[in-house]
């Protein structure tokens, strides 16, 4: 039996064709968007950041970020203390958690985000009366420490003490002209 293709095969081959050129641009850091016409452009920049054509596969790079882990310790004025990863039930939370251990690499960023951490912590255990905020990054060997058998390590790189404050009660008086 013999089959022909359709203008509709032929339309979804080249659009196929298309995205694999792009992927490929994307992965060899030819920036074939940039040089698109103008009514193009928009389009294209869209499509290959939703497809992640443009990503470049940096994951395979040896300058890949660290991965990061946030936990918090918690004491209760009991004297109890629990730990607490920073889980929420709302995954988009979580991604945009994510995104922000991430982002603590930035020097001058680090304790105002720990500040928010804690106080996020507070809010969430109200019976708190310190909270300690630690960031642990995993530190990947080398391929031939790899080969010798080093693992992959997680070791602390930050860690903050928080401590719970009471409001200060004001006396506020009333000034009237």
């Amino acid at each position: 039996m013999r089959h022909s293709l359709t203008s509709w095969h032929g339309l979804f081959t080249g659009l196929a064709a298309l995205h694999l050129l792009l992927v490929a641009c994307g992965a060899l850091r030819i920036p074939i968007v940039a040089h698109s016409p103008d009514a193009v452009r928009p389009w294209a920049k869209g499509y290959t950041h939703w497809t992640g054509a443009s990503s470049g596969y940096s994951f395979f790079a040896p300058g890949v970020g660290p991965a990061v882990r946030v936990s918090f310790e918690l004491e209760h004025a009991s004297g109890e203390r629990l730990r607490d990863d920073f889980q929420f039930e709302n995954s988009a939370v979580n991604v945009r958690i994510h995104s922000m251990m991430l982002r603590f690499g930035i020097q001058d960023r680090r304790d105002n985000l720990a500040r928010a951490w804690a106080a996020v912590m507070f809010g969430r255990h109200p019976e708190a009366r310190s909270v300690i905020v630690h960031v642990d990054v995993l530190d990947i060997p080398s391929m031939e420490a790899h080969r010798g058998g080093e693992l992959p390590l997680w070791s602390e790189k930050y860690r903050a003490v928080f401590e719970r404050r009471t409001p200060a009660t004001s006396s506020a008086t009333a000034v009237t002209p």
